[in-house]
């Protein structure tokens, strides 16, 4: 985990080993969009570019449906 952000587990999706070892095309693993993950206590997950973006997500949900 790389912080705790208004209660959601913010990480870095590429260092998680079982997202390498996934069966998986390069063009998906290299997927900006997919890069950075947030994670609430009710499992509920979003992805993002940046670390700026899943805050933005965060803070303004109804701006990004």
């Amino acid at each position: 985990m790389i912080e705790n952000y208004k209660g959601w587990d913010i990480i870095l999706n590429w260092d998680d080993r079982n997202y390498l070892n996934k069966n998986i095309s390069k063009n998906n693993y290299y997927n900006q969009k997919e890069k950075w993950k947030g994670v609430n206590l009710n499992g509920s997950s979003i992805y993002g570019s940046s670390l700026k973006e899943i805050r933005h997500i965060i803070d303004y949900p109804g701006l990004h449906k």
